[in-house]
């Protein structure tokens, strides 16, 4: 089934064609360092999220993996056509959508957690996020404002603009935008101090 694996800091990911689609497996493996009362919970509760964020995210029209399977450890999802995002030379209307994208996430009550290029994929100019194993259900202002602020910080003012100019579109998006803002100048204050004791 398996044409290539990749292991992150979560799961091992394979990636193979199943009656002729593209496809991946995302199995949360055991950590030797968790006893098994902890463990297969966590493992089981966090492969479930992921697979309830990842059909929320598509029914608030989201482009995301299909969630095809999900087990008690795997889940079982369409592999995203494309290179990643940080891999690609995007146009400022990719990036518009991918805002757009965002505020489609967000409008679901669904936060990421891990928003930034390497997690956005490009075919023909239309991205796709994957990777929802951070995400959680969540509307608020700051969590929401922190999956902006890592993209912002992960491809700088210039192509930002046209994100912001595509998450417009979501409802609270100025609440979550001043929220950012205030993120990103605490945490400049913060770099300034420590650079200057």
């Amino acid at each position: 089934m398996s044409d290539f694996d990749r292991r992150g800091a979560e799961a091992k990911v394979r990636f193979g064609t199943l009656f002729g689609h593209d496809i991946v497996v995302k199995e949360r493996e055991p950590k030797g360092y968790r006893i098994g009362e902890i463990d297969i919970p966590l493992r089981q509760s966090r492969t479930k999220a992921e697979a309830r964020a990842l059909i929320a995210a598509a029914r608030h029209g989201a482009r995301v993996p299909q969630v095809l399977h999900a087990g008690r450890f795997a889940l079982v999802m369409e592999r995203m056509p494309g290179r990643m995002l940080k891999d690609t030379d995007a146009s400022p209307s990719t990036y518009r959508e991918i805002g757009t994208t965002l505020a489609s996430i967000h409008s679901a009550g669904i936060t990421h957690g891990d928003f930034t290029p390497a997690n956005v994929m490009v075919h023909r100019g239309r991205p796709a996020v994957i990777d929802f194993g951070l995400a959680v259900f969540s509307r608020d202002p700051e969590e929401q404002a922190i999956d902006l602020l890592l993209m912002k910080r992960s491809i700088g003012d210039g192509m930002f603009r046209h994100v912001l100019t595509g998450y417009q579109a979501h409802e609270r998006w100025k609440a979550v935008h001043e929220r950012m803002m205030s993120i990103d100048q605490r945490g400049r204050y913060k770099l300034r101090t420590e650079e200057d004791e």
